[in-house]
C-alpha cells in the first residue's frame, strides 16, 4: 500500500484536502463529505492510503450504500482520490485500496519540452491543436446524454479563465497550462506577491510576472524531476519576490 502514498506528512495530506476542496466549482453533499472524512481518517498508518470494506464506510458515515458509492464515485470524478479494488484468493473482490491525489496527479509534464512546429501552410485547412500544456491531459472521450449530466458542467468549468485575469497574463500562463483552475492559482500568487511586496493597485506587475515566468520554465527544463504544480507555483513565486528584491536594493544604491 506505500507505494500509492503521496504524501510524507498529516498536515501536507490535510492541506491538499482543503485546497482540492477549495479549487472545486460546486460544494460536496454532506454525505460525500463524510465519506471523504472516514477515508482521510483511516488513513493515518500510511498517510493518503486507506483500506477499506464499503461496509465499514456504511457504518463510519452511517449513510446508505448507494450514497456511499455515489460518494466514492463522485471524489474520483473531481480528482480528490482513486479507488484500487483488490480481490481474495477464492476470487471474490475484497475491500478497496482508497488514496488521496495531490493537486495534479497523473498529469503529465511534457509540454514545454516539445520541438517547436513549423508554422501551417495558409493554404491548409487548420486543425484544432489539443493537449498543448506542460500538464497535458488525454481528449476526452464522447459522452453520452445519460452519462454527460452530471460530469461535463465541472468539465467546463476547470478550463474557464476568470474574467478579471488579464489576457496578457493567461496567455502567458497557458504557454505551459490550459487548465483555467490553474491559471487562476498562479493569478492568486501575483496577487499575494503585490499585497506582500507593497505595490499599489494600479502598478502594471506583468513584466515582473512575465520575468519570473520565463526563469521557472527554465528551471523546469534545466532539472525536471519531481516537477509538480506546487513547485512551478512556489518557484514562480518566490523568483517574483527575489526580482522584486533586486530592484528595491539598485533603487537604494542609486541614492547613496
Amino acid at each position: 500500500m506505500e507505494k500509492y502514498s503521496r504524501f510524507t506528512s498529516r498536515e501536507d495530506l490535510i492541506s491538499t484536502i482543503n485546497q482540492h476542496l477549495g479549487s472545486l466549482q460546486e460544494k460536496l453533499t454532506p454525505a460525500t463529505l463524510k465519506v471523504l472524512d472516514a477515508i482521510r481518517m483511516r488513513s493515518k498508518k500510511i498517510y493518503g492510503v486507506a483500506y477499506l470494506k464499503i461496509e465499514t464506510i456504511i457504518t463510519l458515515t452511517k449513510v446508505s450504500r448507494a450514497s456511499v458509492e455515489r460518494a466514492i464515485r463522485k471524489l474520483d470524478q473531481v480528482g480528490i482520490i482513486k479507488r484500487v479494488t483488490t480481490s481474495r484468493k477464492t476470487g471474490l473482490q475484497g475491500a478497496n485500496i482508497y488514496y488521496f491525489l495531490p493537486l495534479n496527479d497523473g498529469v503529465e509534464v511534457t509540454g514545454l519540452d516539445k520541438p517547436k512546429t513549423p508554422e501551417k501552410s495558409k493554404v491548409e485547412a487548420p486543425k484544432q491543436d489539443t493537449n498543448t500544456g506542460v500538464f497535458n491531459t488525454p481528449k476526452r472521450p464522447k459522452e453520452t446524454k445519460k452519462n454527460n449530466v452530471n460530469g461535463t458542467h465541472l468539465a467546463k468549468d476547470s478550463l474557464v479563465i476568470p474574467s478579471y485575469i488579464p489576457k496578457d497574463f493567461a496567455k502567458l500562463i497557458q504557454q505551459g497550462f490550459s487548465c483555467g483552475r490553474v491559471i487562476k492559482q498562479f493569478w492568486s500568487k501575483v496577487v499575494m506577491f503585490k499585497n506582500v511586496t507593497g505595490w499599489t493597485r494600479n502598478e502594471n506587475v506583468l513584466p515582473v510576472a512575465t520575468d519570473a515566468w520565463e526563469y521557472t520554465k527554465n528551471e523546469y527544463k534545466r532539472d525536471k524531476n519531481e516537477w509538480e504544480l506546487d513547485r512551478f507555483l512556489k518557484c514562480f513565486y518566490g523568483t517574483m519576490k527575489r526580482i522584486e528584491e533586486k530592484r528595491v536594493e539598485e533603487h537604494a544604491a542609486m541614492w547613496m
